[in-house]
């Protein structure tokens, strides 16, 4: 398992992307919003091209602008043909908003990080 890193962060988001064999995984963290947004949007463009997990598992909120926003990517990655799950808030307050959204309707989620590769890498 082969890791590289790459770290960027906007006010209360951090960004974290790695490869883990043949896929990207990016690691979100903190606050997804309006001011956000735009940062996550921009580096999952950049990583399409591979199969790319994004583990939103530290996302502490979400708005509707950042469910918009993964939406979005997600759209894109279909159009494109991509491989692109999420890992499932853990946090309290983003699984919440996650759930009252109905998100699993419109997100390819899964549990956790493996299951995540084993799709995007198969």
């Amino acid at each position: 398992m082969a890791a590289t890193s790459n770290r960027s962060g906007v006010a209360n988001l951090t960004i974290e992307a790695r490869r883990v064999e043949s896929a990207c995984v990016v690691e979100v963290a903190g606050e997804l919003d309006l001011s956000s947004a735009p940062a996550l949007c921009a580096r999952l463009e950049q990583e399409l091209a591979t199969g790319v997990v994004v583990d939103l598992s530290g996302l502490e909120f979400c708005d509707s602008t950042g469910l918009r926003a993964l939406a979005g990517a997600a759209e894109e990655a279909r159009i494109r043909l991509a491989r692109l799950v999420f890992v499932a808030p853990s946090q309290p307050g983003a699984a919440r908003a996650f759930e009252t959204a109905g998100a699993s309707e419109f997100l390819p989620l899964v549990d956790d990080l493996p299951a995540g590769l084993g799709l995007v890498t198969s």
